[in-house]
């Protein structure tokens, strides 16, 4: 008899499954050791063939799991974390991960699950600040945070809109800023906000990755009073 394709479905959850198990490996290697695995680490602990594990990556940028390197076909952003230097650090008990922004740099205070001081700068520009996180909770700050970027245009360049994503002290900063600049404002927010925005996002990535629907991306950006033409998607 022919083949109908009957098992075609099967084979695709199959494929779709490793692939989340793929990156959920990967996060929780940088999870453990801060730095970019090898393939040949995936590989081994996938118990998989490089050529498989490279496939598998190719398929999760497809599906903005991860981002690679243009040329080298690497792992380069596992959100929430960077395994390129940036200017947002969080430093934990015995080790330390670059984050792409603010927002990542709380998501990975909650896959890690300890205590974190982050420095970043504000505005991306010559004044530091830090934030801790201690038993799960922001210290208390009067920041706030713009989203310059609406999120149906964030993987558009996804390096770009994460570098956009500045915390700052005051409305007014942002405004200059922008004009300094020469962007067009965005969205604000207050950074405690964020955190909880942040956690909410990325802590279930700790233990299991899988593409989000619309529909719950929209749910997660509501209960965070994310609404109105900006956070349309």
């Amino acid at each position: 008899m022919p083949n109908t394709g009957r098992h075609v479905p099967s084979l695709r959850a199959a494929k779709e499954e490793r692939d989340c198990l793929v990156r959920d490996t990967l996060t929780r290697f940088l999870v453990t050791n801060s730095c970019e695995p090898s393939i040949g680490d995936l590989a081994d602990a996938l118990r998989m063939r490089p050529a498989a594990v490279r496939s598998s990556l190719g398929r999760l940028e497809k599906k903005r799991g991860l981002v690679l390197h243009p040329q080298q076909r690497r792992p380069w952003i596992v959100h929430p974390f960077s395994l390129s230097p940036t200017s947002c650090w969080v430093q934990g008990k015995k080790r330390g991960w670059w984050a792409p922004c603010l927002y990542c740099a709380f998501g990975i205070s909650g896959c890690v699950g300890q205590d974190v001081l982050i420095t970043t700068r504000l505005g991306g520009e010559d004044n530091t600040v830090d934030y801790r996180v201690r038993g799960g909770k922001l210290e208390p700050t009067r920041d706030i945070f713009h989203f310059l970027i609406p999120p149906r245009r964030w993987w558009d360049n996804v390096i770009f809109t994460c570098a956009t994503f500045q915390p700052f002290h005051s409305e007014a900063e942002v405004d200059r800023w922008c004009v300094r600049h020469g962007f067009e404002r965005g969205f604000t927010i207050s950074v405690e906000r964020l955190f909880r925005f942040a956690l909410d996002w990325y802590q279930p990535h700790a233990s299991h990755w899988y593409p989000r629907t619309a529909v719950e991306v929209r749910e997660c950006f509501s209960r965070h009073g994310l609404t109105g033409h900006f956070w349309n998607v």
